[in-house]
This record gives structure tokens, sequence and C-alpha cells, in this order.
């Protein structure tokens, strides 16, 4: 094989290599450890454990393990006690997998990647399951929990937290009156604005057209979350009010308008933004909002 010709290849090879995106299973090693958390936009999955799940309950195709290695970093999970008291997720009457597994998936993911973080956020438990997934999570977690100093106002601990502190660590986020020792969260009405993680959800607004929620109400999530301390999750899923034709019906309206909302962004950054069905390819739409300036809403 001639010189010019061995040249060419090996410079097709770097301009294919250099063309190519980093891997989303380490995005967040990328960046500086003085980035602030709330300065992100975050992928998140809507009832992220509910891959497998019937028709009418699966908002997920991804099992946990291929969330995290798509660069998913916040999970929306959902707790009960199954047939034989082990804490598992629910979502409706459909019962999945159990806690453990995914505690096991999100140490070892976090001992592979160790410049990444996860945002365990547990909003809806059943079955009196607190007590049992609190006493999974500190088993199996260990010291990959992460706590605020006791002298700090939580709140203020994570409006103020970095990747560097937060690196090979798990914030979790409780929806429970007794938090545990955990981060406590708002509930999905706004009532406690002062709580370190706030999810806004309107029923209304999510079981009406996609268009509608695009143009109108997902501006007035936006700017509500806008200015709140600690972090912000955007819920980007529609919801079937009936119950009848399931989360895949709605999110075939919903996903590419989404999409193509994502890659001309003109809203204000959000911070952590929940979808349904995440892939790869949705979750490096919004880390691409990284990349651009931030800014801030209208008044």
């Amino acid at each position: 094989m001639n010189a010019p010709l061995v040249c060419g290849l090996l410079l097709a090879a770097l301009t294919l290599r250099a063309a190519e995106p980093p891997p989303l299973a380490d995005w967040m090693a990328a960046l500086p450890d003085d980035t602030p958390l709330k300065s992100l936009a975050i992928p998140g999955a809507h009832n992220a454990a509910t891959a497998g799940m019937p028709w009418f309950a699966a908002c997920q195709d991804l099992p946990v393990p291929q969330l995290l290695e798509a660069g998913t970093r916040y999970l929306d999970l959902r707790v009960c006690l199954d047939g034989d008291g082990h804490p598992a997720f629910f979502h409706g009457p459909a019962t999945g997998g159990r806690l453990e597994d995914l505690l096991r998936t999100c140490a070892a993911f976090l001992a592979a990647h160790p410049r990444e973080t996860l945002l365990l956020d547990f909003h809806h438990f059943r079955d009196g399951a607190e007590a049992a997934a609190d006493a999974r999570l500190r088993a199996l977690l260990g010291d990959r929990l992460f706590h605020a100093p006791p002298a700090r106002s939580p709140t203020r601990f994570v409006d103020g937290l970095t990747l560097g502190q937060a690196r090979g660590k798990c914030l979790i986020f409780w929806g429970a009156a007794d938090t545990r020792g955990h981060f406590a969260r708002d509930d999905d009405a706004g009532r406690h604005p002062d709580r370190p993680l706030h999810s806004l959800y309107v029923a209304a607004w999510h079981t009406g057209p996609a268009e509608r929620f695009l143009d109108r109400h997902l501006p007035a999530i936006l700017a509500r979350q806008a200015d709140l301390p600690g972090l912000t999750v955007t819920q980007a899923q529609l919801t079937d009010g009936w119950g009848i034709r399931g989360p895949r019906f709605r999110d075939r309206a919903l996903a590419p308008r989404l999409d193509a909302l994502l890659r001309d962004w003109p809203h204000p950054h959000p911070n952590i933004l929940q979808r349904d069905f995440v892939t790869p390819e949705r979750n490096r739409l919004l880390l691409d909002l990284n990349n651009r300036p931030r800014q801030r809403p209208e008044t």
C-alpha cells in the first residue's frame, strides 16, 4: 500500500473519530468540577423503572442500566411492597422489578463511571414502603449516599452544589412526610417552594394536546421554575387521562414536536428534563443545550 493512500486513510479515520460525539455514559466527566448542578441540562426518565411493565403502565423501553449508559442521570421512582414484602416499583396497578436490583445497578455504574452523579427521586410510595426502601438505600449504596452537612440548610446546599462535590454520589430526594434524612422534595403542586427539588405537574396541562402543551404550558412551567432555589425537574411527558391508550400513544404525538423544539430551543435553559421512552438520541438533543448560552425568562 503506497504512502499517500495510508496517510489518507489515517486522516479519514482521525476525522471520523473527531466527529464522533462524546460517550453519553461519561458526559459529566468532561465538565469542570466547579459546574453547578442547577446550571446543567440533565436528562431524566419519567417512571424510570417501568420497562417491561404492561402497555398501560410502561413509560420506558430501556431498562435502567441502559438508561444510565444513554446519559440519563435523573430517575423518577415509585415504590410499593411486592407480594413478598420487598420494595418494588409500580405504576398504577402494575408492579415491576425490585428496588435492590436498581440500587446495585446504580452502585456498579458509579464504580465504573466515578465522575458521574445520579439523582434518585422517590416521590410516590404505596403499602408503607418507605422504611423498607430507606433500609435498602443505606445497605446497598452506603457511602455513595449524599447528605447535606448538618450545619447547612439542605436547600441552600443543593442550590450551590457543584459536580466536583457530587461526583460518584447519589442524591436521594424523598416525597414522604418523614424524609429519613434524605433531601425533601416539593410536591407536584408546588406548595413547598423552599425545598431542594421542584417538579411542577398540572394535570390539566399534561392531559391536553401536544401542541398546546409545548406552545403554552411548557413555557409557563419553565418560567415558574426559573428562580426557585435548588434543582428543578421539568415534566415533559403527557399523561393519558383516561388510561385507555397508554403512555406510548401520547408520546407518539409529543416526541417529534419536542425533539424539534430541542433542536432550536427558544426557552430559558431547563435543569432536569424528564421524558417518556428515553433514547440516547433524545438525551443528546437535551445535552446539546449545555453548549449554548443560558437564557433568562422574559419579564
